[in-house]
C-alpha cells in the first residue's frame, strides 16, 4: 500500500470511528405512546370515550372505512358525519357513534349497517373554540360486543380495559397559569 493510499484509509477509519462515537452518544427518546379511544356496548349502541384535556371539547365525530382507492377520493368513505354536541358529556368526549342522539347536526346520516370494523374520527377544539386537532381510532365491533367491561370502563382496540379517567390520562394536558 502506498503512503497516499494508507493515509486515505487511515483518514476514512478515523472519520468513521469519530462518526460512530458521536452517534453512539446520542440518545433517542422513546416514541410517543399512541392514545386509544375506549369503546363499549350499551344495548345496541357503541359508546365512544375519546381522551380529552379539561381545556378541550369534542365538536364533531365521524365513521370512516377504507375502500381501496375509492370513496371520498382518498381511499376512504365516510359513512356518518355529525357535529354540534347535544350535551356536556359529548363535549367531554363520550358519545354514541352513528347516532343523532349525541350530535345536533348529522351532515351525513348513517344509511347502512355498520361494518365489522371502522375508524371513528373526532374533531377537538381548544378552549377558544378553534380546531385543535382531529384524531381517529379503529374499532372492531365483534370484539367490542364480546367485551363486558364494568360500569365506567371501556375496551381499547388493543384489548386493554380502561376507566374514563385512565383514557383521559393518556393526554398530556398543560394548564395555563393564571
Amino acid at each position: 500500500m502506498t503512503g497516499g493510499a494508507f493515509r486515505s484509509v487511515l483518514a476514512t477509519t478515523i472519520l468513521v470511528t469519530a462518526a460512530m462515537t458521536t452517534l453512539s452518544s446520542c440518545q433517542l427518546g422513546e416514541a410517543p405512546t399512541p392514545m386509544h379511544f375506549g369503546f363499549r356496548m350499551e344495548g345496541d349502541d357503541i359508546v365512544v370515550a375519546h381522551p380529552i384535556c379539561p381545556s378541550e371539547s369534542v365538536s364533531a365525530a365521524k365513521i370512516v372505512v377504507s375502500v381501496d382507492g375509492e370513496g371520498d377520493g382518498d381511499g376512504f368513505e365516510t359513512l356518518w358525519n355529525a357535529d354540534g354536541p347535544r350535551s356536556e358529556a359529548v363535549r367531554r368526549g363520550v358519545f354514541v357513534v352513528g347516532s343523532a342522539r349525541s350530535f345536533g347536526t348529522e351532515k351525513k346520516p348513517l344509511t347502512k349497517r355498520l361494518p365489522k370494523g371502522f375508524y371513528v374520527g373526532v374533531t377537538v377544539l381548544d378552549q377558544e373554540g378553534h380546531e385543535k386537532f382531529e384524531d381517529d381510532d379503529w374499532i372492531d365491533v365483534p370484539t367490542t360486543r364480546a367485551a363486558k367491561p364494568a360500569d365506567d370502563q371501556y375496551r381499547t382496540h388493543g384489548g386493554k380495559i380502561m376507566t374514563r379517567d385512565q383514557i383521559n390520562a393518556q393526554r398530556r394536558c398543560s394548564q395555563k397559569k393564571g
